[in-house]
């Protein structure tokens, strides 16, 4: 937590997205759910852009043996969720094919400007039957839009001055694989198959002013609809290995 999410006003939006929403399940938390779910003590685990945490943290401790690589090796250094942290790209993974269970990509395909390679990549190391995990943001979504708009300096700023969040963490981002028909012909284009997507809200963007928020909150009351659901700000999805 931090001292914007212990503001009086963010806690006033909480507690207005809590009376419309009170058992909501967060991205992250479903996100967790999925990866516990396919994690066994049979299983290895392969996190692209591993960071120094997850929000699996807990699920990935499930699995027999997990390995994480990020191009950010301070990151790598402080990261105490997989057994193997390794700088590399997910463009070309240092490993043999087939050797993971599974793979999890969290906050991860947005930021490629050339997702095909990386997905060609995982469907390499991905063992038969095998399934990639991934949340990302959705770029039918006013968020991302929003954010194109925006220059680099100003999102970093607020990264740093709103949301106390580490500068860097800015990374560029290019929604090139940010839709259901993206991920799903570029699984097809990999070798893989897109088997479940679900879309997930998220507010808070806007909780630095409750008027603003209100909007959001009645956003997400219209994209409740099943026709809106593609607008929600979160895709995750779920991709198989014949």
């Amino acid at each position: 937590m931090t001292a914007y999410t212990h503001s009086p006003r963010y806690r006033r939006c909480q507690a207005l997205f809590d009376r419309r929403y009170p058992n909501f399940v967060n991205a992250g938390e479903r996100y967790a759910q999925w990866l516990a779910a396919a994690l066994t003590a049979d299983t290895t685990l392969l996190d692209i852009g591993c960071g120094r945490d997850s929000l699996a943290a807990e699920a990935i401790q499930r699995a027999r043996r997990s390995v994480g690589i990020d191009l950010v090796a301070d990151d790598l250094r402080h990261n105490r969720v997989v057994d193997l942290p390794i700088l590399a790209t997910a463009y070309q993974l240092p490993f043999r094919a087939a050797s993971f269970d599974v793979i999890a990509a969290q906050w991860v395909v947005e930021h490629f400007p050339q997702p095909e390679r990386a997905f060609c990549e995982m469907a390499r190391v991905l063992r038969p039957h095998g399934q990639v995990i991934l949340l990302t943001t959705n770029a039918h979504n006013y968020v991302p839009l929003l954010s194109r708009l925006v220059p680099s300096a100003a999102r970093r700023f607020a990264l740093n001055q709103l949301l106390r969040r580490p500068a860097h963490e800015s990374h560029p981002t290019f929604y090139r694989a940010n839709t259901r028909r993206a991920l799903s012909q570029l699984a097809e284009r990999s070798g893989l198959r897109l088997v479940q997507l679900e879309y997930i809200g998220n507010p808070f963007y806007m909780a630095f002013s409750v008027p603003l928020f209100r909007l959001a909150l009645l956003y997400e009351r219209l994209t409740d609809m099943p026709r809106w659901q593609h607008l929600k700000l979160y895709l995750l999805a779920r991709l198989a290995k014949a």
